[in-house]
């Protein structure tokens, strides 16, 4: 068990105007934390005039813009990325890796700070179906523009712990709660339209994770002491299978109940589906990917025993009191 110290203020969060960022912003001010929050988009109507925040409103990545924030700051905690398993891969590219390398770049002008880079189970590729996910396993098999770039993310965290930085990783599973685009409002809106959404039944463990969890998984990894160059997951390990989470969610969102999809199917769809929406240069995401199908169609076992021992980490928010959130955030949007 590692020692935890007082989180270093203020604290500089990248990516604040997304789910997880607006979250852990909110967390970080009702502790009494002073805040530095940058994002493209403009601050939250929720959090104007919000006491210890300090908006910033750039292009992560533009060449260091970053560089007074960071002198200014004790703890940076880097979520900024694009979210989503399809786009064009330079896209991803100049927002997730081109934006965590300049981040990393201003970040090296503070010799005390700590970074905190929100990475994702995705780096686990092929792996998440095949056993248990622990931190120490090699990068898996990428299956789109997404994976590719977490992947990238964390070889420019080694790159810049090797030039002195005190970085720290955080994978977080698949993240549900009021706000997620992917796993509540797309999902809700497929589950309405009576698409097909469990892969073989759905009767395996989803990884699933509040972000409450994650917030907290964060926080803790900005604080431990011995914490540079670490690796950490972020899962809830409560066994909640996508067939379970998939009815619940239907049932909040007045669905019929969620349709079945065998994975071979599903697996042909996502591979036919990618080379045409791709031919002909879609926008729009096709029916499922290959990036979708390793997360919905896989047994996930996503330890946390390192988080648990090393943090000393606690679930903040079961999934009874997730999905009583999900309730009330349904009903009122």
């Amino acid at each position: 068990m590692a020692a935890l110290q007082k989180l270093r203020e203020p604290v500089l969060v990248t990516g604040a105007a997304g789910f997880i960022g607006r979250r852990l912003v909110h967390r970080l001010l009702d502790d009494g934390k002073q805040v530095v929050a940058f994002d493209l988009a403009a601050c939250p109507e929720s959090l104007q005039g919000a006491k210890g925040l300090k908006w910033m409103q750039g292009d992560i990545s533009r060449p260091r813009v970053l560089d007074q924030a960071v002198t200014e700051c004790g703890t940076l905690i880097h979520l900024a990325a694009m979210v989503g398993d399809w786009g064009k891969s330079e896209r991803h590219r100049a927002v997730t890796v081109e934006g965590t390398r300049q981040c990393f770049e201003s970040a090296l002008l503070n010799e005390s700070l700590r970074v905190v880079l929100a990475s994702s189970i995705v780096v686990y590729g092929e792996q998440i179906d095949a056993g248990v996910c622990h931190e120490a396993l090699p990068l898996g098999q990428t299956f789109g523009p997404y994976s590719e770039s977490k992947q990238a993310q964390e070889r420019l965290a080694q790159q810049f712990l090797q030039r002195g930085l005190d970085v720290r990783i955080v994978r977080p599973a698949n993240v549900y709660g009021s706000g997620s685009r992917p796993w509540v409002e797309q999902l809700g809106e497929e589950l309405l339209r009576g698409v097909p959404v469990l892969i073989a039944g759905g009767n395996f463990d989803a990884g699933l994770v509040h972000v409450d969890n994650v917030v907290e998984v964060l926080l803790l990894a900005a604080r431990v002491v011995d914490g540079r160059g670490q690796i950490y997951n972020a899962a809830d390990e409560e066994g909640i299978t996508w067939k379970q989470y998939m009815s619940d969610l239907a049932d909040l969102f007045g669905a019929p109940e969620p349709r079945v999809i065998p994975k071979a199917l599903a697996h042909y769809m996502a591979v036919v589906g990618e080379r045409a929406y791709r031919l002909v240069s879609a926008q729009r995401r096709p029916p499922i990917t290959r990036e979708a199908l390793n997360l919905v169609g896989s047994r996930h076992q996503i330890s946390m025993a390192k988080t648990r021992a090393h943090l000393r980490f606690q679930t903040k928010t079961p999934y009874k009191h997730g999905l009583a959130e999900l309730a009330r955030y349904i009903a009122n949007h």
